[in-house]
């Protein structure tokens, strides 16, 4: 049955000479079988001259979509020569074929044309019928045939083309929408990583200022040996103190090849500091803003002393956590737990989440928090603990060996 589902699509849409190869054949094979002379008594032809105004017609039909009115005038003209003969089954099809064409590609003028004519025929034809004397029921009848020919095109065509019309909105819409959805991804992948590069800016501006500080030590240590006479002992402790250095300063050039970027950006005042802050040392100015918060550990941090790579990324961490307290916690309320051992520094940033929180991890301050403490070895983790209700951020950031840590 897939070749009928194929030939009644192609009526119903523009299928040029498909349409009018099956319209011709379904139209001889009525002819064929007597359905001629359906309008009245014919002229005593024979039914094959009902195949003329036919082809004619089917002809046309090639055509019902670019050119409907052009199809629809001829579809009129040969189904009047036809009744002339008597009328057929075919042709009448052909008209309403016509119709639907000129009701389903057609624009507005030539769709209202076809309304008008339409009625201006049903009721010309009710005036005619009662004008000679026919009865009320056969008037009606008449009526009712005629509009239901003129008609059931029409209703079919005009239903079809709203459905392709609703369709095609909603295929316009859903294509709105994806470059919408494209949009937006690229604004934010663009936010991401104005973000990112940023931060890493900043980090690699606070990392050159810690390794010119060792490379300077390294320098004033060496200056001091050369100076002074030889002496075994303190040209001994001289070098130490250069390989300390050096050490050092070897392990902040590390991280800072990692995240350091061609371009520095200008426009944030906190980056022209001379001095990088650093969270063993400038921690209470950090609890001194609009965040009450509660710290544990502090005696430790202070006990084991930083890098200063991974104090100032400490700083920044904690700097951030507390801005984001202040911007989306549900009261300006935090707890801080520091935690200081040989091998590592790890920080717990809590706080009480406003209900409703999603609950996965992100933004930009987790982003930025994370490039910071990559180049380390470290991790930042962010996101609901398991009451529910806390917002915990954690950073685990490992430290060097002692005697690197020393010389920082």
């Amino acid at each position: 049955m897939v070749w009928l589902r194929r030939a009644w699509r192609d009526l119903g849409e523009d299928a040029g000479p498909t349409t009018a190869v099956w319209l011709f054949g379904l139209g001889a094979l009525t002819i064929a079988l007597g359905l001629v002379d359906v309008w009245g008594p014919g002229r005593g032809v024979a039914p094959a001259w009902h195949l003329v105004p036919l082809a004619v017609g089917c002809a046309a039909m090639t055509v019902r979509r670019r050119r409907p009115g052009f199809t629809l005038g001829v579809a009129t003209v040969v189904f009047i020569a036809d009744a002339i003969l008597g009328g057929s089954f075919a042709v009448t099809l052909v008209l309403f074929d016509a119709i639907y064409a000129a009701e389903r590609f057609g624009g507005t003028r030539l769709r209202r044309s076809v309304h008008l004519a339409a009625g201006v025929i049903v009721v010309g034809i009710v005036l005619a019928s009662v004008r000679g004397g026919n009865e009320l029921r056969d008037v009606l009848a008449l009526g009712l045939q005629t509009g239901g020919l003129l008609g059931l095109p029409i209703w079919w065509a005009s239903s079809v083309r709203q459905a392709a019309e609703l369709a095609a909105a909603a295929e316009e819409r859903a294509r709105l929408e994806i470059e919408r959805a494209e949009s937006l991804e690229r604004l934010a992948a663009a936010e991401r990583t104005s973000a990112v590069e940023a931060e890493r800016t900043r980090m690699a501006r606070d990392l050159h200022d810690a390794v010119a500080g060792e490379v300077s030590a390294v320098v004033i240590h060496a200056e001091a040996a050369l100076a002074a006479p030889p002496d075994h002992e303190r040209d001994r402790a001289a070098l130490t103190a250069v390989r300390a250095g050096g050490l050092a300063a070897l392990a902040e050039m590390r991280t800072l090849i990692e995240i350091l970027r061609a371009r520095e950006s200008d426009d944030d005042p906190d980056e022209q500091r001379t001095t990088p802050p650093r969270l063993t040392q400038d921690l209470p100015a950090l609890l001194g803003g609009a965040v009450a918060v509660r710290v544990t550990g502090e005696a430790s941090l202070q006990e084991h002393g930083l890098p200063r790579a991974v104090d100032q990324t400490a700083y920044r961490i904690v700097q951030e956590c507390l801005t984001n307290v202040a911007k989306h916690g549900a009261s300006p309320q935090a707890e801080l737990s520091l935690t200081v051992d040989a091998a590592t520094l790890e920080i717990d940033v809590s706080n009480r989440a406003r209900p409703g929180v999603p609950t996965a991890t992100g933004g930009h301050g987790v982003i930025g928090m994370n490039e910071r403490a990559t180049p380390l070895g470290g991790t930042v983790t962010a996101g609901i603990a398991d009451d529910g209700g806390t917002w915990v951020v954690r950073a685990r950031l490992p430290l060097p060996p002692a005697d690197v840590r020393s010389r920082t």
